[in-house]
């Protein structure tokens, strides 16, 4: 069974900031959490993806946020735990599209069959915020 724990120096942003974004604010903030998981993971790569995974996400915040902005926020981070893969274009000519283009490979998809969620909120002090996860393989 592999486990995999990273800490990324930030708590995630949550759905009442990121909502009304840019697109191209939206990109830039999706760029930094790929950037900060790749950071946070250097020499924990895995040869091939979990299947079947649980991940624990532990947001360490000042304030409590609400359950659905608490789990909704921890989209883009879980984006990038996937692996991405070409999607079927049957349009000749077409550009290929990629699912999941900023995943990084720790688990096959996100899925209700490949992965379990879990979610926290932590209280912490305003210089101690930060995102820890940790991904533990269920075996068949």
């Amino acid at each position: 069974m592999r486990t995999i724990r990273f800490e990324i120096p930030f708590a995630y942003a949550l759905p009442n900031r990121t909502l009304r974004q840019h697109w191209g604010a939206a990109t830039k903030d999706k760029r930094a959490m790929q950037r900060a998981v790749m950071a946070a993971t250097a020499g924990k790569t895995l040869t091939t993806p979990m299947r079947r995974a649980h991940i624990l996400i532990e947001r360490h915040g000042v304030r409590a946020p609400d359950p659905d902005n608490l789990v909704g926020g921890a989209k883009r981070l879980i984006d990038c735990l996937t692996t991405p893969r070409l999607l079927n274009v049957r349009k000749p000519g077409a550009r290929q599209r990629i699912k999941n283009k900023r995943g990084l490979g720790f688990v096959v998809d996100d899925g209700p069959e490949h992965v379990t969620l879990e979610v926290k909120h932590v209280p912490a002090r305003l210089c101690a915020q930060k995102t820890v996860v940790t991904i533990t393989e269920i075996l068949p």
